[in-house]
Formats: structure tokens, C-alpha cells, sequence
């Protein structure tokens, strides 16, 4: 008698599913709308992503139900088998054998259909992720590509700006001064130290944003990777996958695209950027309290604002911008000239590590590019075979 007990197991195993992936995302996703008026489907040639993930779940969920009953109906099927080898051996009576062997014959029955039923929703799976998951994957990463060019671009082009504004700055004090002695009046403090602190909020929130999703896409990716690497019939060894289009027995195309993604985004380190946006911050936080030193000037003492004093996390970082090392008043021209000076170093100091980060960045996308490109030429040996009548 056919045994199919070796084969739902052997189906069991792929019922790791793209919940995996789903949970990953969707636990970070919590804190976010939902529906916005940006519409992926717009932006996407190969189809919604997150449609073909939802999809994915949906088909991986009904795998897991299916091996879930799949694995009842094997344990009744095991059971009756031991209770006919006990009647056999015993000599029971016939009746009771057949009846049992009656029950045996429905449960092989059912365990064929779960069989098929688990290979049907396999091949549906394998279908989504080879016809839409790849297509939309090679897409994001051409994609991201051109945006970390166009940003590293746009950074450098930002880098020479403030570069030349340094110079000038290094260069003309006095005829700055001069230009800013007109433009200061005594009311403007207040409005100086509340931009400075807006300032510094959002640079302290674009930090946190930067981080986030960094951190996002690389949890995307392992989990991506994982999922796949479960779908696989066996688990082979990342290091020797292949860059290439799957052939008959050989890896999926895409399993060596999201590993060689993924470990690009684990060797990319951001942590220059976070701290040259770190640096900005303070630096605004420190010109913050000399902004409220000064604003103080022109309060009367006593008033809610006077009282309002310091944020204590700002004082923290004063040592890294050292604006509150002028013990004398400082003149509201001369503090015009720090916060320009504080301001452009500071700008400084994040951009050339944005530039740097986008850089490395957008040659990283474009070797995950060329290398995908490089190895799909021979996915159709038959177009290179008709000479020079292809397409070009």
C-alpha cells in the first residue's frame, strides 16, 4: 500500500509561511495610516506589493490549515494502522479487521486529497512569488537605485553650497556683520530661540525617521530571506547560492536576490549620518540656550517667559558647540554671527555624511542591478541563438 505519510511531511515543511514576513511587517506598520492618498498602485509596474504580499499570506495561511488537518488525519491514519497489525496478530474477528481496514482505506483517501490539496496550494504560492514577488522585488531595487543616485546627486550638490558658504564665512566676518547689524531688532530674540528649538526638534525627528527605516528595511529583508529560504525543499548553504534564474532543481532567482540585498543592507552602516544629525541637533540646542540667555535681555524678570528657563536635555550637549563659553552679554549682532556660523557647521556636518551614505549607497543598488542583469542573459538561450534578427 502506498505510504503518504513521508509525503505530507515532506509538504508540511514548506507550511513555513509569509506570515513571517507579514508579522514583520505589519508590526511595524501599526503606528502608520493605512490609506493615504499616495496610491502604490500607481507607482508599480508589476502590481501592488503589498497586494501580492497580503495574497501570499492569505495562500500560506490555507497551507498551514490544510497541513494543520492534513497532520490529524496522518495520526488517525498511523492509529488504525497499529490497531490492524494488534488485530492481525491477535486474530480478531473479521469483521472488526475489515471494519478497520474500511477506516484505513478512508483515511488514505483523505490523506491523498490533503496531499494534493497541499501541493496545489504550494504551486499557487511558488507561482505568486516566481511571477509577481520577483518582477515587483527587481523593481524596488531598480528603483532605489535611481533614487540613491539622484540623492547623491542632489547631497553633493548641497556639500559644494555649503562650502562655499564656509568660505565666505571664514573670509568676510566684518562685512557679515555688517549686513546682519540693520536686519536684528530687540523683539526678534524670542522668535530667533523658538525657530532654533522647532529646528532642533525636527532634526532630532528626521534622526529617528532615518534610523527607523533603515532598521525597517533590513528586518524586511531577513524576513524576506527567511521565508524563502523555508520554502525551499532543503536548506542550502547562502554562501554558495547562485546569482541566477532558476533553472529545473536549481535555487529560485529570487532567493539570491533578497540574500545578496540583504547583505548589502547589513554592511551599510548609517551610524556617520546619525551622528552628523546628532551633532546638528546639539548644536542647535546649545544655540537655543544662548538664544533664551539673550532673549532674557529685553524680558522683564518675573514674566511667565523669563521663568519658562532652560529645557534640561538641552543643557547636555553644550559642550559640543561652544556658544555658552561667551560669559559677557553677547550683542544680538554678534549672536546673529554665531547662530549663521553654528547653523552652517552643523548643516555642514550632516550632509557630507548624508552624501557619503547616499553614495555608497546608489553604487551599492547599481551592483545588485548589474549583477541581476548579468545573470538573466542567459535565462533565454533560445533569443541569442537567432543571430542578429533580436531585439535590441
Amino acid at each position: 500500500m502506498l505510504n503518504p505519510v513521508a509525503l505530507l511531511r515532506s509538504a508540511s515543511s514548506r507550511s513555513s509561511s509569509s506570515r513571517f514576513l507579514f508579522n514583520s511587517s505589519s508590526s511595524r506598520e501599526a503606528g502608520y495610516e493605512s490609506s493615504s492618498d499616495f496610491s502604490e498602485e500607481s507607482c508599480m509596474v508589476n502590481g501592488s506589493h503589498q497586494s501580492t504580499l497580503d495574497r501570499l499570506y492569505a495562500w500560506e495561511k490555507k497551507l498551514y490549515e490544510e497541513v494543520k488537518a492534513g497532520e490529524k488525519v496522518r495520526i488517525a491514519y498511523e492509529k488504525k494502522s497499529r490497531q490492524l497489525r494488534n488485530q492481525d496478530v491477535k486474530g480478531d474477528d473479521p469483521f472488526a479487521v475489515d471494519k478497520t481496514r474500511a477506516a484505513i482505506r478512508d483515511l488514505h483517501t483523505q490523506i491523498k486529497v490533503s496531499i494534493h490539496s497541499v501541493e496545489a496550494i504550494s504551486k499557487r504560492i511558488e507561482t505568486l512569488r516566481d511571477e509577481e514577488l520577483q518582477p515587483q522585488l527587481l523593481e524596488l531595487v531598480q528603483g532605489l537605485a535611481r533614487m540613491w543616485k539622484v540623492m547623491a546627486e542632489c547631497h553633493q550638490a548641497q556639500k559644494r553650497t555649503l562650502d562655499v558658504a564656509k568660505a565666505l564665512l571664514a573670509g568676510t566676518p566684518s562685512k557679515l556683520e555688517a549686513k546682519l547689524h540693520p536686519s536684528i531688532s530687540a523683539a526678534e530674540p524670542h522668535h530667533l530661540a523658538r525657530s532654533t528649538a522647532n529646528l532642533e526638534a525636527e532634526l532630532r525627528n528626521w534622526r529617528a525617521c532615518f534610523q527607523s527605516w533603515i532598521a525597517s528595511q533590513r528586518s524586511y529583508l531577513h524576513a524576506l530571506s527567511g521565508w524563502l529560504l523555508r520554502c525551499l525543499r532543503s536548506d542550502p548553504d547562502t554562501s554558495n547560492l547562485l546569482f541566477s534564474p532558476r533553472r529545473s532543481n536549481e535555487t529560485p532567482a529570487i532567493v539570491g536576490l533578497c540574500i545578496k540585498w540583504s547583505k548589502f543592507l547589513d554592511a551599510v552602516r548609517e551610524t556617520q549620518v546619525l551622528d552628523g544629525l546628532d551633532f546638528f541637533a546639539a548644536g542647535m540646542g546649545s544655540l537655543y540656550a544662548q538664544q533664551l540667555r539673550e532673549e532674557s535681555r529685553f524680558i522683564p524678570v518675573g514674566s511667565k517667559r523669563f521663568a519658562a528657563g532652560l529645557p534640561e536635555e538641552l543643557g547636555e550637549n553644550m559642550d559640543l558647540v561652544k556658544v555658552n563659553e561667551v560669559e559677557e552679554v553677547m550683542t544680538t549682532e554678534k549672536l546673529a554671527d554665531v547662530s549663521t556660523r553654528v547653523l552652517c557647521a552643523g548643516m555642514s556636518a550632516a550632509i557630507s555624511s548624508l552624501s557619503e551614505f547616499a553614495i555608497a549607497s546608489a553604487e551599492g543598488y547599481a551592483e545588485l542591478v548589474s549583477q541581476w542583469t548579468t545573470a538573466k542573459l542567459p535565462q533565454n538561450p533560445s533569443a541569442s541563438a537567432t543571430g542578429s534578427g533580436g531585439v535590441i
